[in-house]
């Protein structure tokens, strides 16, 4: 009787606590992700529009953005050099990510992926995205920098055009 007492009162609910712990973490990561691709899915928003104000809400003050051009150079701009040059710029901007890495922990955040860049409707550049993100004391995810190179040559087209062109693309035997 004693065993059943003890099995009853401790050890269920020592399991119950030991098998739902993992799946409500993984839940709640699921969730945070989400909440960290949409800011990154605001950025492009913005960007699209070259809404300087949405942007800025999406920008920790004092954030940084580096670019490694198609030559090597470094570019280093803050937050108000690219806002006002994101307000004053003209033309249509198309920015798209595909398969994207995140990395999660502690109140920090890394997406990490490959885009393509279009201006007035015509390919541009491609490269890497690498976006930095922090959770602040109101529970918002927010940009503390965004880092991407530029290539010209040599870009690899988004999964949604590689699987077009494929199947338009006769098999050769």
């Amino acid at each position: 009787m004693r065993q059943q007492a003890l099995l009853c009162t401790v050890l269920i609910p020592a399991m119950t606590v030991a098998i739902a712990t993992p799946a409500l973490a993984a839940g709640k990561a699921a969730v945070e992700r989400k909440a960290v691709l949409g800011v990154v899915d605001q950025t492009f928003a913005a960007l699209a529009k070259h809404d300087a104000t949405a942007m800025r809400a999406l920008l920790v003050p004092g954030a940084v953005f580096a670019v490694l051009g198609p030559d090597g150079r470094i570019k280093m701009e803050r937050d108000d050099e690219f806002l006002q040059m994101l307000a004053s710029r003209q033309g249509d901007w198309r920015e798209r990510i595909w398969s994207p890495k995140v990395l999660m922990g502690s109140g920090l955040a890394q997406v990490w992926a490959p885009y393509d860049f279009h201006l007035d409707g015509k390919f541009s550049h491609c490269g890497i995205d690498s976006f930095a993100l922090v959770k602040d004391g109101s529970g918002q995810w927010r940009i503390t920098g965004i880092t991407y190179n530029v290539q010209i040559d040599g870009c690899p087209t988004d999964p949604k055009t590689r699987a077009k062109t494929a199947a338009k693309t006769p098999a050769k035997h």
